[in-house]
């Protein structure tokens, strides 16, 4: 039998649902649009070296008034810029049970409770907004030390290693305890003290978004590996997202794909020497 709670939390879910997936749907054609236009101005998609105006060292010496190896402000800039509107776009839809409950537990605060909410999904965002400088950082100094082109066999071998330590961290220990909070968004609300107001809401948020970042972060790198603009990527991995927070064989299916990529990895990473067509995976 239903309970009036669980109906109140199906009708919140619902309604959070809905403007959450559209903020999103925004998100994902502002993604759209940034890929066609990058792809018209390079050519083409890109693999590690996928950066606004970075099409990789070895595309020219010169870009927007940038020596061969470095970074400009404006690329940076950029590339915060996409990244930020990637993971609104991915990870806000696999918020909605975490959004949700926390309105379950505010609603009785009316329109202050909408509030809160909005501060504390506000700190999850975020971490994920901020975690976006590492990424930068990486791929600059691959830039840096490893001038190669896109699409070029190391390259893709170099994808290969990112992914392959993506799955393997699916295995890891602290892969599977932060799954397991993600995986009980009511649980974590009813046990945060939001007494401290809107800091301690905001403050909440944040930790959420900490633990929610321990459990993507390899993944995540993953799409930076294969490229911003790849949609295709980004699907794939943010319905993974959500099948393991949703669903009950959510942990088998971290570990099912932790395997699945580290096998793709291991070939990608052979390929200087075999020429796969799996290169077009990352290409």
């Amino acid at each position: 039998m239903t309970t009036a709670p669980q109906i109140v939390m199906r009708r919140l879910t619902l309604t959070t649902a809905v403007w959450v997936c559209a903020v999103s749907a925004l998100a994902w054609w502002w993604m759209y649009l940034s890929g066609s236009a990058h792809s018209g101005h390079s050519g083409g998609s890109s693999g590690m070296a996928d950066m606004p105006g970075m099409p990789g060292g070895a595309h020219g010496g010169h870009h927007g008034g940038t020596t061969a190896g470095t970074v400009s402000a404006t690329e940076a800039e950029m590339f915060l810029a996409m990244w930020a509107g990637m993971v609104i776009a991915m990870m806000l839809p696999v918020a909605v049970p975490l959004v949700a409950a926390h309105r379950f537990v505010t609603r009785p605060k009316g329109r202050a409770g909408a509030v809160s909410t909005s501060v504390f999904i506000g700190g999850y965002l975020l971490i994920w907004v901020l975690s976006g400088l590492v990424p930068l950082l990486l791929l600059a100094a691959k830039r840096w030390l490893v001038p190669v082109s896109e699409g070029s066999p190391w390259s893709v071998a170099g994808a290969g290693v990112v992914i392959t330590a993506a799955g393997l961290f699916q295995f890891s220990g602290l892969k599977t305890r932060c799954l397991t909070v993600c995986r009980s968004p009511l649980s974590f609300v009813l046990t945060h003290d939001f007494k401290a107001g809107s800091l301690g809401t905001l403050r909440a948020g944040v930790l959420n978004g900490l633990y929610c970042l321990g459990c993507c972060w390899a993944l995540m790198l993953v799409q930076v590996a294969v490229g911003l603009h790849n949609l295709l990527w980004m699907g794939i991995l943010t319905l993974l997202f959500l099948a393991e927070r949703a669903l009950k064989a959510g942990k088998r299916i971290a570990m099912a794909t932790g395997g699945v990529l580290a096998g793709l990895g291991v070939v990608l990473m052979c390929e200087p020497l075999l020429h796969t067509p799996l290169a077009g995976l990352v290409g």
